[in-house]
């Protein structure tokens, strides 16, 4: 029994790993030396697509051109089908990094296809503008495969919103607990923030701005969590402003302005190498521990005289 290849399926893993990988169908065609038209005839299934141009995709997304094929090839037999177990709670101890302690390195995170396409679609459209096609789609999956992954669009937004909270917070944990309290634990507290909203700008912008799309039960799950996060800065604040008559009030106002600072990374922060993620985290933590400190400088005048 022969097995039929359909380019449609093809060209959907095309595109979906080509977005996955930030580049555009533009660049891919210059790369494969083809024009943009033949390119997204391709990813649409509407241009033939040899095996020999399906290997120099592959090479040029950094793929093995099985991979490619895999989706087409294996079909609902390999995958974990409806009744089968779901997939776990995200354990921050399994995350990649987290066991040898690397705040500042950001491997690939453990997402499955189906939960791959969500993100790009619920960042391009927002959860409610997403569809099952276009996550299947950018997923390089058809809709029923999408089911193999994930019971349902429901089931996505808060899978990505829990592992951006568990990959959070164990940076946050090892970055702090390496330096003692007051202005040096702000500034690591404040790069980490800063650094994880570079690093990792899909998940961060998914978190502010799809709160309200979340049921009652996992938006309260999830806010919980985004409230320690909270604390832990507040926490970091009064610590360097010590027993100033203001502290109570500062420590709320500045915590939500640097907090807001960080999170509005995810809305502008372009990887074009013309700044280096790091360097802004860096900037971001020398700014914040300027700004708090800042206020602690005419009240040590004032006891000094």
């Amino acid at each position: 029994m022969s097995t039929t290849v359909t380019v449609p399926d093809v060209g959907r893993t095309i595109r979906a790993q080509r977005e996955q990988r930030g580049i555009s169908l533009r660049e891919l065609a210059s790369r494969i030396e083809v024009s943009p038209a033949t390119l997204s005839g391709i990813e649409t299934g509407n241009t033939t697509l040899s095996v020999e141009r399906m290997c120099r995709i592959a090479d040029e997304l950094q793929l093995l051109p099985h991979r490619l094929l895999d989706e087409v090839l294996e079909g609902p037999a390999g995958r974990a089908g409806a009744g089968q177990e779901e997939h776990p709670p995200y354990e921050r101890d399994d995350l990649p990094g987290r066991a040898q302690g690397r705040w500042r390195e950001f491997p690939e995170l453990p997402l499955d296809p189906a939960l791959s396409g969500a993100l790009i679609a619920f960042c391009d459209k927002g959860f409610h503008g997403a569809s099952i096609r276009e996550i299947a789609d950018h997923a390089g999956l058809s809709v029923s495969g999408l089911y193999h992954y994930q019971p349902g669009k429901d089931a996505m937004l808060p899978a990505l919103l829990d592992l951006t909270m568990a990959d959070l917070t164990w940076r946050l944990d090892v970055a702090r607990a390496e330096v003692g309290p007051g202005a040096e634990r702000l500034h690591r507290t404040v790069e980490c923030l800063a650094l994880f909203h570079a690093r990792r700008p899909r998940l961060a912008f998914l978190g502010a701005s799809e709160m309200r799309s979340l049921s009652a039960g996992d938006r309260a799950r999830i806010t919980a969590e985004r409230k320690r996060v909270q604390r832990i800065l507040q926490d970091d604040i009064r610590s360097v402003l010590g027993q100033i008559p203001s502290t109570g009030r500062l420590m709320v106002t500045l915590g939500n302005a640097i907090s807001t600072m960080c999170t509005s990374l995810s809305q502008w922060i372009h990887h074009d190498g013309s700044i280096a993620p790091e360097l802004i985290a860096s900037d971001y933590a020398d700014a914040a521990v300027a700004m708090v400190s800042a206020h602690v400088v005419p009240h040590q005048r004032k006891a000094a005289r």
